[in-house]
């Protein structure tokens, strides 16, 4: 795969696009979907460019730290300058920013966008290196996503749900990484850095707990079969998630986020087959 693309983590990128487009379908169903379906394209093509240069964005700002935690990522490999990442980051960040501005006839979503993107530098600017703060708008950064593609079917509320479980998450998922990479952040004063790893992956737990407790009131949004499909995939994606917490308490950071991660991917399918049914 060339730098370009890799540096990128075309993994992530469509990932966001699937996140988004799950989004529009729980927002408008299966009824008002072909409907929605160019404004979502758009919209999720819009997604992929910005998340796409944030990865690279956050890549150029960890080149150095990443030689320790990362070392096969693309720029601490020398698959590519500096220099030439950070161009390529400000190329894809225009680019979706230019596509959220095409959905004119709703400017939600491009407002969603703008917000992002100076989030988005904020954190590596600054926020990323003050801990809690910094995690807490990556979270913001992918329950944002969940908002925004509700917002580019013209019905962001029906969201909300989606996008706040997936705040709290991800919130989740980013202090065990901390945790997981305390030793390679000599250079920022992570939660880990500042109370211990140990209580940082207990409030990771907390968190996720209340992400749970949350999950399980938003099946009164569904009916029918719907709700019935929706409560056993939701129990199934948070006792995946806090499973992945019970196993970062062990002293397996790297295994408990990876959990947290596929769990997520589950409940999002909770979501859709609430939608579906």
């Amino acid at each position: 795969m060339h730098p370009l693309l890799r540096i990128t983590r075309p993994g992530n990128v469509l990932l966001s696009a699937l996140a988004l487009l799950a989004a529009g379908f729980v927002a408008v169903g299966p009824e008002a979907l072909p409907q929605a379906a160019p404004q979502l394209a758009l919209a999720a093509g819009a997604a992929m460019l910005c998340v796409g240069g944030g990865n690279t964005l956050n890549d150029w700002f960890d080149r150095e730290t990443d030689r320790a935690n990362h070392p096969n990522r693309v720029l601490p490999r020398g698959e590519l300058s500096p220099q030439t990442a950070l161009n390529w980051a400000r190329l894809l960040l225009l680019a979706g920013l230019l596509s959220a501005g095409l959905l004119l006839d709703n400017p939600l979503p491009l407002t969603i966008a703008v917000v992002a993107v100076a989030l988005l530098l904020a954190y590596e600017l600054r926020l990323k290196a003050t801990g809690l703060p910094g995690n807490t708008t990556v979270g913001l950064l992918a329950g944002g996503l969940f908002f925004y593609g509700g917002a580019a079917t013209g019905t962001p509320g029906a969201t909300l749900w989606l996008a706040g479980l997936a705040t709290l998450a991800t919130l989740s998922r980013e202090l065990m990484k901390d945790v997981q990479d305390l030793e390679g952040d000599s250079d920022r004063r992570t939660l880990p850095a500042r109370i211990g790893p140990a209580a940082t992956l207990q409030l990771a737990t907390t968190v996720l707990t209340l992400a749970a407790v949350l999950s399980i009131t938003a099946y009164a949004q569904f009916s029918g079969r719907g709700a019935t499909a929706y409560l056993v995939l939701v129990i199934l994606a948070d006792g995946w998630m806090l499973n992945g917490c019970r196993l970062a308490l062990s002293g397996d950071p790297r295994v408990g986020q990876q959990a947290l991660k596929q769990g997520m991917g589950v409940a999002m399918l909770a979501f859709i087959a609430g939608a579906a049914l």
